[in-house]
């Protein structure tokens, strides 16, 4: 446990105790009819012991710090009133009766009745605890905002006042302020405790942060706070004596931290009161501020709690509503990024307060935005409050300034509303770094109803309400930046598993040939528009088809996707690839955009025959090496999804090869041989040719690696712009001995290792 709280509980239990034994000490000095000086004396110390714990209590406890200004003024004024109640309720139900001691040196009244000793403990009690209170409260209102020397002042008032305290309970002399009632030390000791109680009182900066009505209440509450303590000095409650005799009948200490604190609560009041006077005055301008500082606070909660563009404008124009007591306030967003017309603006919101209403924003609500009254959305498509504030409108689009207009009747830029009950306007521009975003406008039905304040009320909120709106759409766009990445990522993925999982092993057992394939596509963006096939068919026969679509993206994929399944479908019915590519002709006119087409390049090997039909669609030439001779064969035709059907049909041609295992094949899209390397050079069909020398031994595989190892090495850092798809084909005798092929290098394929290769 806390050492300070042990100690704190420790007090509280004592207080009562001490209490109790003083009642129980005086009751028996009573009926003993004994007065003797240790008696006296004893109950002195017990009621100074009672006065100490009741401080150090109020002093170490925390709710006093922590309420508001008016609960600690409403508390105290409850703590001096329970005073009073106790007392009256006391007094009536007891009737006790003092008198005046005649042996000498008394100045003091004494209780003539049991009961008016019990009344003076009880009321003096209660006076030491809740003046007790009253003091530490009175001690947070005098540390508002304290300055250097205040701690130290209100610390010397306690001590001359535990001085003069002290003082009366040895001479036994009420305190007053005459010097003849009061031995010299003391009086001098109450005429310092006083100073310092005065420099106390003047402490009241509290009152500055206080609203006009609690201005008004603590006004209010100040004279009564002056009267009641008044009261407590010199009202008769019964008995003869006053509130101040009683307290002192219990206890000459009691009764000397009474007096000095009602005279400090007396004083206090009236300084209260008169400061409290002094700024009724100004209250409104400070509530007006406040309001303005509230408001600012509420949009930037606002801002942090909302990404959505239609609710912030719509608390914008409630804050400045309420801000500047504005009877109407509408938001305008620019159309285009550098607006310089009247009709580049939209209404965005608007709000109004009943009654006031504005023919053309009337007629302009459709639809409420939000659950509060006024608040609504205004469509951008409503054109009729262009022909209002045309002129306003220019003036800010032009300067980029604030506009203010106090007598909207008598101003020629604002004669189209001399029909509305509009008198002053503020207009308000909502700048950008990249131009105008919009325009806030406030309304008043009183003419000279804005100020320059209003002004830099309502910019501080648009300039709030510009950050919210660019950061809310960037946020929307970087949120749909990660939307098409996510799609693209899928799109890729999707892509990727439409190439081939592995090569098709075609064998003839009779001629002992079979079909060495090497093949690989490497994609410029997440989503390519290359693709490759293998189609599977009878007869030792294998179709194998390189494709490329316009475009890239999702819509390249799903193309890719289309055409796969055409060929797949269609190439064991048509053995023909120029058939087949006019029945894939047919069939794709029908469902691809006609921004769109395909390229393609599709040959049938015939392992049996040792034949190689093949057509094109548009696509690349197909390369052809013999012996170190390397021929482009590039038969007629055009792109699939041109044409409906006849110009497509004439265009095709087939071409026909005999072929053997000396005879080498590339396929490949534009990719390839229209590579830029950082001097924007094209890598081209010469370089292709050249890359092939000296490869005719090689399998397809590594000869297909060769080739995208060199367009890599010639890329080098340049960019690369398109898809690149390259497939090596050849035949194979399986009774000749395979020759070891040292593999291509990473440092040879250069990226291609991170590409599928099949």
């Amino acid at each position: 446990m806390d050492p300070k709280n042990k100690l704190f509980r420790v007090a509280l239990i004592f207080i009562p105790i001490l209490f109790v034994i003083g009642v129980i000490l005086n009751s028996f000095m009573f009926y003993a009819k004994i007065r003797f000086s240790a008696g006296d004396w004893g109950s002195e110390l017990l009621s100074i012991a009672i006065i100490a714990l009741v401080l150090y209590v109020a002093f170490n406890y925390p709710r006093f710090e922590s309420i508001s200004i008016t609960q600690k003024l409403r508390l105290s004024l409850f703590f001096v009133v329970t005073i009073y109640g106790v007392g009256l309720l006391m007094t009536l139900v007891t009737q006790p009766v003092f008198f005046t001691p005649r042996y000498s040196g008394s100045y003091v009244l004494r209780a003539y009745t049991w009961s008016g000793v019990i009344v003076a403990h009880v009321i003096g009690f209660v006076a030491v605890l809740s003046l007790g209170s009253c003091l530490r409260i009175l001690q947070t209102l005098i540390f508002y905002r304290r300055k250097k020397n205040t701690a130290t002042f209100f610390h010397l008032f306690l001590l001359f006042g535990a001085l003069t305290a002290l003082s009366t309970a040895i001479t036994g002399r009420p305190l007053k302020y005459d010097p003849s009632s009061n031995h010299i030390i003391t009086f001098n000791l109450l005429v310092i405790t006083t100073i310092f109680l005065l420099i106390n009182a003047g402490r009241v900066t509290w009152v500055t942060v206080l609203n006009r009505r609690q201005k008004f209440l603590t006004f209010i509450g100040g004279l009564v706070f002056t009267l009641i303590s008044a009261g407590l000095l010199g009202a008769e409650i019964g008995g003869g004596a006053t509130y101040a005799d009683m307290v002192y009948s219990y206890s000459r200490t009691a009764g000397s931290f009474l007096f000095l604190m009602t005279v400090f609560v007396f004083v206090y009041s009236i300084s209260t009161t008169i400061n409290t006077l002094l700024h009724l005055p100004t209250a409104a301008i400070y509530d007006k501020k406040v309001r303005e500082i509230n408001s600012i606070y509420s949009l930037s909660r606002t801002i942090n709690s909302l990404f959505d563009v239609e609710k912030i404008v719509v608390s914008v124009t409630e804050l400045v509503c309420d801000a500047t007591g504005a009877n109407a306030c509408w938001l305008e967003l620019a159309n285009t990024k550098n607006p310089a017309f009247r009709t580049h603006f939209d209404f965005a919101a608007v709000r109004q307060r009943e009654p006031f209403q504005v023919h053309f924003l009337e007629v302009s609500f459709r639809k409420f935005l939000s659950k509060h009254e006024n608040a609504r959305l205004i469509p951008s498509n409503d054109q009729h409050h262009h022909y209002y504030l045309t002129e306003p409108t220019d003036w800010i689009i032009n300067n980029k300034q604030p506009i203010l207009i106090n007598q909207v009747k008598r101003d020629k830029r604002t004669k189209d509303l001399k029909r509305t009950p509009i008198e002053s306007l503020i207009g308000v521009p909502l700048i950008t770094s990249d131009g105008m975003l919009g325009i806030i406008f406030a309304v008043k039905s009183t003419s000279f109803g804005f100020d320059q304040d209003d002004i830099a009320i309502i910019s501080a909120l648009a300039n709030q309400t510009t950050v919210a709106i660019e950061n809310t759409r960037l946020v929307k766009e970087s949120l749909e930046k990660e939307r098409l990445a996510e799609e693209l990522r899928i799109a890729h993925d999707v892509q990727m598993k439409l190439i081939p999982q592995e090569i098709p092993d075609i064998r003839h057992d009779l001629s002992k040939m079979t079909l060495d394939i090497g093949a690989t596509t490497v994609p410029a963006n997440e989503v390519g528009g290359d693709y490759y096939d293998f189609v599977r068919l009878a007869d030792w026969r294998c179709g194998i088809a390189v494709a490329d679509v316009s475009g890239k993206g999702t819509s390249a994929a799903f193309y890719m996707a289309e055409i796969k399944g055409i060929i797949q479908a269609l190439a064991g019915i048509y053995s023909a690839p120029k058939d087949l590519l006019i029945a894939v002709n047919d069939v794709l006119f029908g469902t691809i955009d006609r921004k769109s087409f395909i390229t393609l390049l599709y040959a049938d090997v015939d392992i049996s025959k040792s034949e190689l039909r093949f057509a094109r669609a548009g696509h690349c030439p197909l390369l052809h090496m013999r012996d170190g001779v390397k021929t482009y064969i590039q038969p007629n035709g055009i792109g699939l999804g041109l044409d409906k059907g006849n110009l497509f049909r004439q265009a095709i041609e087939e071409k026909t090869i005999r072929i053997d295992d000396r005879d080498v094949f590339v396929m490949y899209s534009d990719g390839l041989v229209e590579a830029r390397n950082a001097k924007d050079e094209e890598y081209g069909e010469e370089r292709l040719s050249k890359c092939l020398d000296g490869v005719e031994h090689l399998p397809a595989g590594v000869i297909k690696d060769k080739i995208i190892a060199d367009v890599k090495r010639f890329v080098g850092s340049a960019k690369t712009h398109d898809d690149l798809t390259c497939v090596v084909f050849r035949l194979a005798d399986l009774q000749k001995q395979v020759v070891p092929v040292a593999p291509v290098t990473e440092a040879e394929t250069g990226e291609i290792t991170a590409v599928r290769r099949v």
